[in-house]
């Protein structure tokens, strides 16, 4: 990922949960009328790790919020 990328990801998590759903929304209708090739076994591998890690960090981050 690059910086402007990255940059983009790091304003999106700044934002508030009701802004994030908007923009996640219109970024997957815009994606929805490009024309990519579909994803590979690999590709969702990768997405559904990064999930599972990301949600993992969350947790973490709730439990010790809670436990504090």
């Amino acid at each position: 990922m690059n910086a402007t990328s990255q940059n983009i990801l790091e304003a999106f998590n700044q934002l508030p949960d009701p802004e994030k759903h908007a923009l996640a929304s219109e970024i997957v209708k815009q994606i929805a009328m490009l024309d990519f090739p579909p994803l590979t076994d690999e590709a969702f591998t990768e997405i559904a790790d990064a999930l599972f890690v990301e949600h993992d960090k969350s947790e973490a981050a709730d439990a010790e919020a809670k436990s504090g």
